[in-house]
């Protein structure tokens, strides 16, 4: 797959250009399969993760944002995390682990010690000693800060747990990591998902003629071809040759979409 740069992001609040800039040079790698192989990727997501921010532990989860008409992915787990570990937590993320589901609601990281994560735990979760079983044996210090940051890309969503190393550091020192991370997880994302689908670069690079993408609009809503003629004051013939016109532009290994599900993806990638 060729490399191809990530469109920018939002700045998070607080994180100097200069570091969002940092960032993405580290994470740009990442979506290449020839300039980082699959067998070292769990190895450089922990190495240039900790230059974020130094950690004793990541676990990257990805799960699939089930856009209509694609294969759907399975979950994925990245990171320094001991494998027999993730495979306790790949059982817990299919039932909606509470950490990742509580993070990705509120739209925030959540920053604590293994103590305040267990504390919350039993109070809200029936059956917490699993999850607290797993986190205090991937924590490296019982004390130690534990970052869960919602990672979105543009067809999937997940998390990052972040075990930082044990150290003592100033509450603003604090604040800027995890903005800082909270940013490299967004990034993360976008790269392991144009890993897992390469064909989501050549999408981005689509374009669509006016009139081609008032069809592909249309088509989001589901109607007919004979509601959305009426729509755009065409004929049917018409709408089937634009139709037919898109769907000679889409990349070979998703050529199968229909147009209204090719629509949604596209939708999805912040094409319509």
């Amino acid at each position: 797959m060729p490399w191809m740069q990530i469109p920018p992001l939002p700045r998070a609040p607080g994180l100097p250009p200069t570091e969002q800039h940092r960032i993405d040079a580290l994470i740009h790698p990442l979506q290449s399969v020839q300039r980082v192989p699959d067998a070292t990727l769990d190895a450089e997501i922990g190495a240039r993760l900790s230059q974020v921010v130094p950690l004793a532990h990541v676990l990257v989860v990805c799960t699939d944002f089930g856009a209509t008409g694609l294969d759907r992915a399975g979950v994925r787990l990245h990171g320094t995390t001991p494998a027999d570990a993730q495979g306790i937590y790949a059982n817990l993320i299919g039932e909606r682990d509470p950490l990742v589901a509580r993070a990705t609601q509120e739209w925030r990281p959540i920053v604590g010690t293994l103590d305040e994560h267990a504390a919350w735990l039993h109070a809200q979760v029936r059956n917490p000693d699993t999850v607290i079983a797993w986190l205090t044996r991937t924590a490296v210090v019982a004390a130690a800060p534990i970052a869960v940051l919602p990672a979105r890309g543009w067809l999937s969503k997940g998390g990052v747990f972040a075990f930082a190393a044990d150290r003592a550091v100033p509450a603003a020192e604090r604040d800027r990591e995890v903005f800082a991370l909270f940013y490299a997880a967004q990034r993360l994302a976008v790269a392991l998902e144009l890993r897992a689908r390469p064909f989501i670069a050549e999408l981005l690079e689509l374009r669509f003629a006016a009139r081609e993408a008032q069809v592909l609009k249309a088509g989001l809503k589901g109607a007919g071809d004979e509601e959305i003629a009426a729509d755009l004051q065409l004929t049917v013939d018409a709408i089937r040759y634009y139709f037919k016109k898109i769907k000679h532009k889409v990349p070979q290994g998703i050529s199968h979409l229909r147009p209204r599900e090719l629509a949604r993806v596209l939708h999805h990638l912040g094409k319509l």
